[in-house]
């Protein structure tokens, strides 16, 4: 899905893919991050959110959860996170990371909430009044009041499968009513994902739905006389979209791919933030007429059409050939390659791919290296997934 652009916009990334897998620094199934470009990307988004009062919380998710991918982020001006579940919260509240937002994608359990609350998020996304409730029982125990966002969905609204969810606008006032009598917890805004999608001509993003659902939402809770803080619009996030949320009312957006540049748009346009990740791995043997790589990093919905298949950096970026996905029922151990016609493909050749991807749920391991676009890359970190 992103090959192409990578290949345009940051060959030095796919030249060190080959380099340091056949030097033997990093191993087969391993995600490269270019932290120069990570950096960067980060930097030109902070500053275009400060310039459109807009506000940010980076993801974590898609890069694997790792701390030190958090501090580049911090570092380089948006200070907390997003955690999409409880886990994400714990490794990156034990690891010093702010956290601005949790409870969305994933409520955390009910014996769940007092460490969620020792983390001190700004804010906690709330499905249900059962939620709520469950929190301010906590808050109050331990004496505090924590702010709420209240997750909303209309009857036309798109959801992915699996992450379905929410309060129903048709009841929202209703849910509201039951949620301020509760001590323990104070709403402060809403949210709702996804928000933003490519149109048809893969042009530009465009508002779905739910951006709607979202913003009658923010009226219903201004009805009521809630101050509202934060209108959180999450999905697609990156220069070329805040200036649109912020237009459209959104105040807040959780960037995750758009940091690496591979949001949906950043496969057909140039936008300001560069592609900073690959995939990285090793041709394993030969199986009839392909080639089989080793996998364990694939993504269900990666979109993968190809990749780039050798030894050598000088000659890489031409030799390329179709790549498969694998069928969703089955576990990635192996990801299959066309053999070319224009030149020999040899066991141990390096495998590089550029797709859209969600490293936590891989095997996948993790290589950030610095130093790529000066032309002196080291691997400053490794994460491995055993």
């Amino acid at each position: 899905m992103f090959l192409d652009v990578t290949k345009r916009r940051n060959p030095q990334l796919i030249k060190t893919g080959v380099t340091f897998h056949q030097s033997g620094e990093i191993p087969p199934n391993t995600y490269i991050i270019d932290v120069d470009i990570l950096k960067e990307n980060t930097r030109m988004m902070a500053k275009t959110a400060n310039d459109h009062h807009f506000n940010l919380y980076f993801m974590t998710k898609q890069l694997g959860r790792i701390p030190e991918l958090a501090k580049i982020f911090t570092d380089n001006g948006i200070e907390k996170a997003v955690a999409v579940d409880f886990d994400e919260g714990k490794v990156l509240a034990e690891n010093g990371v702010a956290i601005g937002n949790i409870g969305h994608l994933v409520q955390p359990g009910k014996m769940q909430w007092n460490e969620v609350l020792s983390w001190e998020p700004e804010v906690v996304t709330i499905f249900s009044y059962e939620r709520a409730k469950q929190l301010s029982e906590s808050a109050v125990k331990l004496g505090m009041k924590q702010n709420i966002l209240l997750k909303v969905y209309g009857s036309n609204d798109k959801m992915y499968s699996a992450q379905e969810g929410g309060i129903p606008l048709e009841y929202l006032s209703k849910t509201v009513a039951e949620i301020q009598k509760l001590s323990g917890v104070n709403i402060v805004g809403v949210t709702t994902f996804p928000n933003l999608e490519i149109n048809q001509t893969e042009t530009k993003m465009i508002p779905t739905t739910n951006m709607h659902t979202l913003m009658q939402a923010r009226d219903i809770l201004e009805n009521e006389g809630i101050e509202i803080k934060q209108v959180n619009g999450p999905g697609g996030t990156s220069c070329k979209t805040i200036p649109q949320l912020a237009l459209q009312g959104v105040t807040h957006g959780e960037p995750g791919h758009g940091l690496t540049g591979t949001t949906p748009l950043h496969a057909y346009c140039d936008l300001p933030e560069k592609p900073a990740i690959i995939y990285v791995s090793e041709v394993s043997h030969r199986f009839k007429e392909q080639y089989q790589v080793i996998a364990g990093g694939y993504y269900g919905r990666s979109n993968m059409e190809g990749c780039f298949v050798g030894h050598e950096e000088q000659s890489i970026l031409k030799r390329y050939v179709r790549a498969y996905n694998n069928s969703p029922e089955s576990i990635d151990y192996y990801g299959s390659i066309d053999k070319s016609d224009n030149f020999q493909i040899e066991i141990g050749d390096t495998a590089i791919f550029a797709f859209r991807t969600q490293i936590f749920v891989t095997r996948a391991h993790v290589a950030l290296i610095e130093g790529i676009q000066t032309g002196n890359p080291r691997l400053i970190h490794l994460e491995r997934k055993w």
